[in-house]
């Protein structure tokens, strides 16, 4: 069934781009319900940017090259700026540090789902990006993973280079952690505060509702 006056192309995307903004919602409350007339308020995702640029200095100890992995929204690029502020709060957080970004790379995303919540890769991207990139020291990816099943096809346990997941959490997670598939995952916490990143600074909002999570501290996450 279309919506009157418009096609039935441009329905399917406006549908779609609905749906992407309630799943993620369901899953960034926090920060969806900072959306003002002005526009998504762009803070937490800096703040979550920088905290996540710090924790990966520390996993490679101020040392390496990194690729960093941005969402291609495709037909529901009014998303894009989440992403983009990420990555741009990270970069200038790795300033004076001797971390260097190698490249950066766009992953395509599923179709919305409200099956699932949050932004996650198409199958198959991530084999192809540590393909492409096997010499550097680690890949943040800001944008989830199609499923478990990735890793399988991707890379070996121990091999070059580290992932670092800043993403959605998934229960999967804690397995890939445990295994040290996965090196660093910096998720959102399910008691995260709606309005908090308004009364402090950056950093004590990225505490107080993400999770930092290496394999030796994997027994923080929620089942």
């Amino acid at each position: 069934m279309g919506i009157p006056g418009l096609s039935s192309e441009t329905t399917r995307k406006l549908l779609g781009t609905v749906v992407l903004v309630l799943v993620i919602g369901a899953a960034w409350v926090p920060i969806y319900r900072t959306v003002t007339s002005g526009g998504i308020d762009l803070d937490p995702f800096r703040a979550l940017g920088r905290g996540a640029a710090v924790e990966t200095a520390k996993l490679l100890r101020n040392s390496g090259r990194i690729v960093l992995v941005d969402a291609s929204f495709g037909d529901y690029k009014i998303l894009a700026p989440t992403t983009e502020t990420q990555i741009k709060a990270f970069r200038k957080a790795i300033r004076g540090t001797g971390l260097k970004v190698a490249a950066v790379e766009k992953a395509a995303i599923a179709p919305p789902s409200m099956a699932r919540t949050g932004i996650f890769m198409q199958p198959g991207q991530l084999a192809k990006l540590l393909s492409q990139h096997p010499d550097v020291d680690a890949v943040v990816l800001f944008v989830g993973l199609a499923g478990s099943e990735e890793f399988q096809a991707a890379r070996l346990k121990g091999s070059k280079p580290k992932l670092v997941m800043v993403a959605n959490f998934e229960p999967y997670y804690k397995d890939l952690l445990a295994s040290q598939s996965l090196q660093l995952a910096i998720v959102l916490r399910p008691d995260a505060d709606t309005i908090e990143h308004k009364l402090r600074g950056s950093q004590s909002y990225f505490e107080r509702n993400y999770f930092v999570v290496t394999p030796e501290t994997v027994a923080q996450l929620p089942d």
